[in-house]
């Protein structure tokens, strides 16, 4: 991973160059920030620029033998750590990442914006707890008090640090007191979380969420959608890149159109009408109701901005969204607002707890139209 291949993020790029240039690099950095802000993307990026024999003022070469082997992700001078499970014959004591180094390297050159469920998935164990355990810190430890096999450094990047635990103490002499030329990233999506003992010998480097402009432009390359949807998703995934990617791969519904089409619906109440909106919504599978629902969640909050400013302009809506908005403020005030907002929110916590769908969106569509009917007579066409 190089610089110009993470979306965005061109800020700290430019900090990181800097510092860089003026040898200003600290030897420990804990990089945290949202989901899919792209931190995991951002300090790969940042060892190959590091360990990079012909850097420029903005990016690493992408030609030297330090380059090519950071793209592979074998350089031998970075290092990963990251939560595991207990692998084949191995003692769970005993396994670390060192053991999944293989399926590590396949992970991050297809979803180097994942989570760690996408890697638990990954493993084939969506349902194991994976932590970084007592023999992963001394890994890392000796890692570190080697000298350099080829690079100006000694990098260790640690994913989801959050899974430290209280082990993350045995770190603390090495953060303290670190052998030359040994830089440690930590990433983590709650600061609050990694233990402060390591959290306050750090550098904190907040990763902000991917620009919508930067958002839409990598929506645009990668997927072949309609300018319309694009803008559309780019919203929608609120500066998550990954987010983008989940929904760009998997976009079967018209959010906006369908969202209108069921407040409509569930306004006229009509039981037909409501059956057909719910098996339509149902038919594009569990996943994509609550792509769904949470659109529905964006939305409204756009909408109530909306309510309370009266400025179009403020809104993170496309242009068909707007006129949809600016239509239903005729009929749909704060108060429903937010009582429609609470509908969703419980609807996507009970879709994710595999309840049967369509008696859920009936439910949910019943509600809603109590809700639209409390005080209107007509629903704009």
């Amino acid at each position: 991973m190089f610089f110009k291949d993470l979306p965005g993020q061109n800020k700290l790029k430019s900090y990181f160059t800097k510092i860089i240039s003026e040898n200003r690099m600290p030897h420990a950095l804990l990089l945290t920030g949202g989901e899919g802000y792209g931190k995991l993307a951002l300090a790969t990026a940042l060892a190959t620029y590091l360990q990079c024999k012909n850097r420029t003022e903005t990016d690493a070469c992408g030609e030297c033998s330090s380059c090519k082997k950071a793209l592979q992700y074998i350089h031998p001078d970075i290092h990963y750590a990251f939560p595991v499970i207990k692998k084949d014959k191995l003692t769970r004591a005993e396994t670390t990442s060192k053991d999944f180094l293989p399926e590590w390297r396949t992970f991050l050159s297809e979803y180097i914006y994942g989570d760690l469920n996408q890697w638990l998935l990954h493993l084939g164990a969506a349902d194991k707890n994976a932590n970084i355990n007592v023999a992963e810190c001394n890994e890392i430890i000796k890692n570190l008090s080697l000298m350099t096999y080829e690079g100006d450094y000694k990098i260790q990047i640690i994913w989801n640090a959050e899974r430290l635990g209280k082990e993350g103490n045995r770190l603390l002499k090495l953060i303290e007191e670190p052998t030359d030329n040994t830089i440690i990233i930590m990433l983590a999506n709650n600061r609050s979380q990694v233990l402060n003992t390591l959290r306050s010998r750090c550098q904190i480097i907040n990763v902000p969420p991917i620009s919508d402009e930067a958002l839409l432009e990598f929506i645009t390359q990668h997927h072949d959608l309609s300018e319309e949807d694009s803008q559309e998703l780019s919203f929608l995934s609120a500066g998550n890149i990954r987010k983008a990617q989940v929904l760009g791969s998997n976009l079967e519904m018209n959010y906006s159109e369908d969202l209108l089409d069921w407040l409509r619906v569930c306004y006229s109440g009509d039981p037909e009408g409501l059956v057909q909106i719910s098996e339509k919504i149902v038919s594009a599978g569990r996943q994509e109701i609550i792509n769904f629902l949470e659109y529905g969640l964006h939305f409204l909050r756009e909408y109530f901005l909306f309510l309370n400013t009266e400025d179009p302009t403020l809104m993170r809506l496309t242009s068909v969204e707007k006129e949809v908005a600016s239509k239903m403020s005729k009929i749909i005030d704060h108060r429903k607002t937010e009582e429609i907002q609470r509908i969703l929110e419980v609807g996507i916590g009970y879709v994710q707890r595999n309840l049967n769908l369509k008696s859920l969106l009936m439910h949910m569509s019943l509600e809603i139209n109590t809700t639209l009917r409390s005080e209107v007579n007509n629903l704009v066409s």
